[in-house]
């Protein structure tokens, strides 16, 4: 297990004061501060570290400040590019889907403020509207929840599910006397029920005036396909394109989060180590109630424990060899049954000579196109050498296994030889 997943949090995580810590012992967090506050018209300083909790909690503020300090936070923490091992993949809890991109290079620093901005305040706005919020179903799983929801919409209520959390954390929105009925009628089923402390009914149809200048907000805004896969919190799988981005953006405030199933796609890439990257530790437990045998840590509250085990992850991917190498060493490896030196030199010695190539490329800087040539090449060796199916299949799961590239699984193609 080798990979690093960066989560950053969404609203909910802001408290007063938050990454006085981390401002202070930065310029470089002092700098994005201080142009964040230039673009939206007030000091988020000042948000943060000495406004009032309200103020603070407000969606317009709370959006902007969790973004400006998340980031902040990831650009501290890559700078050590010693004991940083690359990253496998980014995904962040709806607003914090946004610091991922920004962290991932899919957009600038300045264009994500504004739409953070333009988003906060149009979800404000709608909110301001009044007589809606969000409540937490707890310890129940979410089939559950979602059956007891549908049976109460029958009677002609409006309560929608607004996040998927975990297998037994899901978040519903509505109007307040709507929220109030199914609460009694969860718990008369056994299922605790917190109400959130946010001022609208998020993730849901009663954002639907929202949406438009935010819609127009994410058309304008330029956008590159990320250099590290983020994983949308609307679809629940990777970002392929700037139009993906595009399109999942816009449709956001009004679907549900599907964290749970971003979480379940990041967990088979075998990961290492989960770290979030943010104010609180609120991803930190979800994630660590849905994954075993790898690490879950938060940068605000584990800041010396991450840091090791950052350091401790690059030194073994520095040790260990890349999905090229692994290949090389399977092809050479393996028992050769056919002894036509025609169909040996084509199917095993040219494509060992491009694995051999591959194998001298930084390992970290090996694109998803290369390593599926390398898998490839394996795979026309081992049919060439008359190697079951089945055990070619099952090297090359291995290998995706063993260096968490997964995802690769229904690209690698298996000759049938």
């Amino acid at each position: 297990m080798n990979d690093l997943v960066i989560v950053f949090p969404g609203q909910g995580s802001q408290f007063p004061g938050m990454g006085k810590n981390w401002y202070d012992a930065h310029e470089s967090v002092r700098d994005r501060f201080r142009q964040a506050s230039d673009i939206v018209g007030y000091s988020v300083e000042d948000l943060c570290f000495t406004a009032s909790s309200g103020e603070l909690t407000r969606t317009a503020h709370a959006q902007v400040a969790l973004l400006v300090l998340s980031h902040a936070m990831y650009e501290v923490l890559t700078q050590d590019r010693d004991h940083m091992p690359p990253v496998a993949a980014m995904a962040g809890h709806s607003l914090g889907e946004i610091t991922a991109l920004l962290a991932a290079g899919a957009l600038a620093f300045d264009d994500a403020v504004r739409l953070v901005k333009v988003r906060g305040e149009a979800m404000q706005a709608c909110a301001a509207e009044g007589g809606t919020g969000m409540i937490a179903a707890l310890g129940t799983p979410a089939a559950e929840v979602e059956k007891c929801v549908a049976e109460f919409d029958a009677e002609g209520r409006t309560v929608q599910v607004a996040n998927y959390n975990s297998a037994r954390q899901t978040v519903l929105s509505g109007t307040l006397d709507d929220l109030k009925a199914i609460t009694a009628h969860l718990e008369e089923r056994g299922c605790k029920v917190a109400r959130l402390n946010v001022g609208g009914a998020f993730h849901s149809t009663f954002m639907a005036d929202a949406v438009p200048a935010y819609a127009r907000a994410v058309e304008e805004t330029a956008f590159r396909e990320p250099a590290v896969p983020v994983y949308s919190t609307v679809t629940g799988r990777a970002y392929g394109s700037a139009r993906e981005i595009k399109d999942a953006l816009a449709v956001q405030l009004t679907g549900p989060v599907l964290w749970s199933s971003v979480v379940a796609r990041l967990a088979e890439r075998d990961v290492a180590l989960w770290l979030e990257v943010g104010p609180k530790q609120v991803l930190k437990k979800l994630i660590g109630d849905a994954v075993d045998g790898a690490d879950v840590l938060s940068l605000d509250a584990d800041l010396d424990q991450a840091r090791a085990a950052l350091g401790k992850l690059a030194e073994r991917r520095r040790r260990e060899p890349g999905l090229a190498g692994l290949c090389l060493g399977a092809a050479a490896a393996t028992r050769n049954r056919n002894f036509d030196e025609e169909q040996y030199t084509e199917g095993v010695v040219l494509p060992y000579r491009k694995l051999q190539e591959l194998a001298q490329v930084d390992k970290d800087r090996l694109t998803d196109a290369q390593k599926a040539t390398a898998l490839d090449l394996l795979g026309t060796i081992m049919a060439t050498k008359r190697v079951p199916e089945a055990e070619r299949r099952e090297r090359i799961a291995s290998i995706l296994q063993r260096t968490g590239d997964v995802h690769l699984q229904t690209s690698a193609e298996v000759p049938a030889g």
